[in-house]
């Protein structure tokens, strides 16, 4: 979807989907998740908010967040903040809360996104190849839920999903220059 001539990422939220609501969400394996009403293209994107069910959607079926096709037998792409941490249950890893993309989705994103232009040219993200990941789903606390669905009293020991998010396992740094490569040989 585009809005003008800027390729719109698949899991952004649109200013008509702004109602959130606590309800069963089969990509947080059918648990009470906090949700969004579905209405893409209704009104204008907000890039800075994810849909938070596209989002899971996204990254439980390994989607590509810009087109949102699978990501399956392509180069998969982590464009993040996210740095590696010592503490994975199986070593060093990175947790981060931003769907994989495409290799040439990851270019189009550096190219038309004016904050990844400025973190990029600031060194502050981080580009990288993805070769084993794993899903992970955020579990909320109530002050978290109750900040978007004012007055929601959740049931005893009630358990609420928030974002899923990528768990990297092995990747290999790389850079712009690596993103463009494809693009200029073709």
């Amino acid at each position: 979807m585009k809005w003008g001539n800027i390729e719109i990422p698949w899991t952004v939220s649109w200013t008509g989907e702004e109602t959130q609501f606590v309800g069963r969400c089969k990509y947080a394996g059918g648990m009470l998740a906090l949700r969004m009403i579905e209405a893409p293209g209704v009104g204008k994107p907000q890039f800075k908010t994810p849909h938070s069910d596209r989002q899971r959607k996204c990254i439980v079926e390994g989607r590509c967040d810009l087109c949102g096709k699978h990501l399956r037998l392509s180069t998969k792409v982590s464009l993040s903040h996210a740095r590696v941490r010592s503490n994975g249950a199986e070593g060093p890893c990175v947790m981060q809360v931003e769907p994989l993309v495409h290799k040439p989705c990851a270019l189009v994103c550096i190219e038309q996104c004016p904050a990844l232009k400025r973190d990029i040219a600031a060194g502050i993200l981080q580009v990288r190849q993805v070769l084993r990941s794993r899903v992970q789903i955020a579990i909320m606390g109530l002050e978290y839920i109750q900040h978007y669905v004012p007055g929601y009293q959740p049931q005893r020991d009630e358990k609420i999903a928030g974002h899923a998010k990528v768990e990297l396992l092995r990747w290999i740094d790389r850079d712009e220059a690596w993103l463009r490569q494809t693009a200029e040989a073709a």
